[in-house]
């Protein structure tokens, strides 16, 4: 098992130097070598980069989501309202930093914050998430957010009338 961590760790190192790429530093600066010289990675410099990374963690989505909704001058319940998600579901939310939600559940707060492509394609990617142009569903909602139209049950509308899982809850109106 030691042996398999030490491995691991090695991997981690070797892993972190051909990927991180901190502005304005030199990669033999960071790590104090010469990449192409180095005869292997320690344990040691992988422990030292693994809290480096720790300390760069950015807010995760419950912590930005809150960020949000304060910037924005909102009140939380008029957005998870707005969002169609309910106040036990915030609550959970609000309380949990690590709390992953859906795909859809993000997208939601994302209309009910009136947040442009960019904020959304930033609050998605805290939940482990992306639009895609693969994807009609995806395309469907930056449809809408692009035009400025951030209206839920229109958009969740045009998800089902397609045949997507929508965003909410959301039941058809009865004719």
């Amino acid at each position: 098992m030691v042996r398999e961590n030490d491995l691991l760790s090695r991997e981690l190192d070797i892993y972190i130097r051909k990927h991180l790429r901190p502005e304005g530093i030199k990669l033999r600066d960071f790590f104090g070598i010469d990449v192409q010289h180095a005869a292997g990675p320690s344990a040691g410099g992988a422990k030292w980069a693994l809290e480096f990374l720790l300390k760069s963690l950015e807010v995760t989505f419950s912590e930005k989501l809150l960020e949000l909704i304060e910037a924005k001058g909102r009140k939380a319940s008029e957005i998870y309202t707005k969002a169609g998600i309910t106040k036990t579901h915030f609550s959970k939310i609000k309380s949990d930093k690590e709390y992953h939600p859906t795909k859809e559940t993000a997208l939601a707060f994302a209309i009910a914050l009136h947040l442009d492509l960019k904020e959304t394609t930033d609050l998605l990617r805290r939940a482990g998430y992306s639009i895609s142009h693969s994807s009609e569903s995806d395309l469907i909602v930056e449809f809408y957010i692009k035009k400025g139209v951030y209206n839920i049950d229109r958009i969740n509308n045009q998800l089902d009338l397609r045949g997507h899982k929508t965003l909410t809850n959301w039941r058809k109106t009865k004719d």
